[in-house]
C-alpha cells in the first residue's frame, strides 16, 4: 500500500501549515494536495522533488522507501518515540534545533 498520502499529511501537519499553503509553495492546488494525501491520485516525480525539497527530506522518504533517516533496511528500525523525537526536532527553528543539541550533549556527558 502506498505510503506517501501518509507521510505528506504527517510532514504538512508536523509543520503546521495548511493544504492550501503547501499547495501554494509546490504549485499546485490544494485540491492536489487533499487527494494526494488520500491517495486518490499520486503526485508526479516533479511534485515528489518539490514535496522532498520543501519539507526537507528524501523522495524516497517520502514514497516509503526508507524511514525518517534515509535508512532502506529493517534491521535498525526506530521506536516510535525516536521517530517522534525526530519528528519533533525536524520542526524546530535553527536556534532551537542548536540549543537541543547542546542540551543533550550537557546531559550526555553527565
Amino acid at each position: 500500500m502506498p505510503i506517501y498520502g501518509q507521510r505528506i499529511k504527517e510532514l504538512r501537519e508536523e509543520r503546521g501549515i495548511s493544504m492550501k499553503t503547501l499547495a501554494k509553495a509546490i504549485g499546485v492546488s490544494d485540491t492536489a494536495v487533499c487527494k494526494w494525501e488520500n491517495q486518490i491520485s499520486e503526485p508526479k516525480l516533479s511534485y515528489i522533488t518539490k514535496l522532498a525539497d520543501y519539507f526537507n527530506c528524501s523522495a524516497d522518504f517520502l514514497i516509503g522507501r526508507a524511514d525518517d533517516l534515509g535508512n532502506f533496511s529493517d534491521n535498525n528500525k526506530l521506536s516510535e518515540k525516536e521517530k517522534q523525537l525526530i519528528r519533533t526536532f525536524k520542526g524546530l527553528s535553527a536556534f532551537m534545533k542548536d540549543l537541543t543539541i547542546e542540551t543533550v550533549n550537557f546531559w550526555k556527558n553527565k
